[in-house]
């Protein structure tokens, strides 16, 4: 069952956000149907769900939330042992063996795919990676097709940190690992879809190599990493950097089966916005997000931090997709705590296995 966003909620949803309004709600005696009082009401309503947004260039930090930022992260630092302690514990399992990295001898001195002086080798290495994840999953759900895959296929709600941890070691091998590893994996990813078929709750049939499906997966996963590097990066992509990253990787999305992948940030808006018409809070959805806003794998004391990871990842989603979640934006405030736990984070955290990898195959010192 798929829910249904009707103009008067499109309209309050996009006034709360800042983004279209659709026109005001009609208040009284519903109208005859198929009078032209009727249909001078709708139009514009209907018209409003129909025409494109803007083109939406992720937002950098506000001088509010940097400056609520600056102010909480002593407080936050002294809380950090008591809040980030079970956080980091709960979510260790995503951790990738270094052991299982070392590079063969053929795979010496190969960049990959991209190399050093990539921006995708900058951005992949930063914090706000995490913040992408729980966003770009949170994106893609709204597909229903893609969605029902992911349900009926991966055991989502008992294994989410498995399969968390398959999806970030698939976005970091491609940009860290050797060209042999970028390449064997994206045709594991090819061979696991062969059998990601079926039919959704709404009697469509699906499957995961499906070239529109995949193209869906690619735009939402960068559009979101783009968005949460630009938000809460330690160095955050420039215009034409974000340029330049979406080229980047549209390699990746070649090596997959994406038919045309966009290369610069207006192109992969656009293919966010060409999918528009399919996404809704389906079945599936509508489980996956009430996971995220309380993931039960967590304990108490740990909510309150992800919550903050929660309000971050809800910036990163492009304002169409806050809309038809009916999602507030979040305070600056909110979006100052989830930086500094960030910050916070990234000590412990410490390189990524897969970066430190692809040093030691290129002889760079860190």
């Amino acid at each position: 069952m798929t829910a249904t966003i009707t103009p008067a909620t499109r309209s309050a949803t996009a006034s709360s956000n800042g983004t279209k309004s659709a026109g005001k709600k009609s208040i009284g005696k519903k109208p005859t149907a198929g009078t032209a009082r009727t249909r001078r009401s709708i139009r514009p309503a209907a018209q409003a769900l129909l025409d494109p947004y803007p083109l939406w260039v992720p937002e950098t930090p506000t001088l509010l939330e940097l400056a609520v930022g600056v102010t909480s992260a002593t407080a936050a630092a002294l809380a950090s042992p008591l809040l980030v302690g079970p956080l980091t514990k709960a979510l260790s399992p995503l951790g990738v063996d270094p052991a299982k990295l070392e590079p063969t001898p053929e795979e010496m001195g190969d960049p990959g795919w991209f190399g050093p002086d990539s921006v995708a080798w900058r951005v992949h290495t930063e914090p706000a990676m995490l913040i992408a994840g729980i966003a770009a999953f949170t994106l893609q759900s709204l597909h229903p097709l893609a969605m029902a895959g992911v349900a009926e296929h991966s055991a989502f709600s008992e294994d989410f940190l498995g399969r968390t941890q398959r999806t970030a070691d698939f976005v970091q091998c491609v940009v860290y690992g050797s060209s042999i590893e970028a390449a064997a994996i994206c045709r594991t990813v090819r061979k696991v879809h062969d059998h990601v078929v079926g039919v959704a709750p709404d009697g469509r049939p699906y499957s995961a190599n499906d070239p529109e499906l995949l193209h869906w997966v690619h735009v939402a996963q960068y559009a979101t990493i783009g968005a949460a590097n630009r938000r809460f990066g330690v160095h955050p992509m420039s215009r034409s950097e974000l340029d330049t990253y979406i080229g980047e990787v549209a390699r990746v999305g070649t090596e997959i089966g994406v038919l045309d992948p966009p290369t610069d940030w207006k192109g992969l808006m656009e293919g966010i916005e060409r999918h528009r018409p399919n996404l809704a809070i389906a079945q599936y959805a509508s489980a996956g997000l009430a996971f995220l806003v309380r993931p039960p794998f967590l304990p108490d004391l740990a909510q309150p931090v992800w919550r903050a990871l929660w309000h971050g990842a809800i910036a990163c989603l492009p304002p169409s997709a806050r809309d038809l979640l009916c999602l507030p934006t979040p305070t600056p405030q909110q979006l100052a705590a989830t930086r500094v736990l960030l910050r916070i984070l990234q000590a412990p955290g410490g390189t990524p296995p897969r970066l430190l990898a692809a040093r030691k195959r290129l002889g760079i010192s860190a």
